[in-house]
């Protein structure tokens, strides 16, 4: 991916980019849910607080931002990538799921990294610690 005249982006670079470009607003903690979700379908805030190393009302805060606008419990800014469901053994616990257009995000995310560049660490130049 570039980035202007001749500015190429390692994959990583490129995905946190293109994830800023769709919710200017969104933040990184917004980010790592968003990822644990479409790795985890249907994983649980507890689950999900415990992967990221937060707690669960961090990790509830930025799962409710990406659900859809309207949907009960949603926060702004109602990203609609991941929708809040409930099962059948445990009507109370929320289970969170990729959106169809969460489904698209994470497409274009494996085409970015699908297209990985080096970051760079190769070229870099040997330095001696003292």
């Amino acid at each position: 991916m570039t980035d202007g005249p001749g500015r190429r982006r390692n994959s990583l670079l490129a995905c946190l980019t293109f994830l800023r470009k769709s919710a200017p607003q969104i933040t990184m903690s917004e980010m790592l849910v968003f990822l644990y979700v479409a790795e985890n379908a249907g994983i649980r805030i507890k689950e999900l607080s415990e992967l990221m190393g937060t707690t669960p009302a961090t990790a509830s805060r930025a799962a409710r931002a990406l659900v859809s606008r309207g949907d009960l419990g949603a926060l702004p800014p109602g990203l609609g990538w991941l929708v809040m469901a409930s099962n059948d053994r445990e009507k109370i616990s929320r289970h969170l799921y990729l959106t169809p257009l969460g489904v698209a995000i994470v497409q274009r995310l494996d085409t970015l990294i699908g297209r990985a560049q080096l970051i760079g660490a190769a070229e870099a130049p040997s330095f001696r610690v003292v």
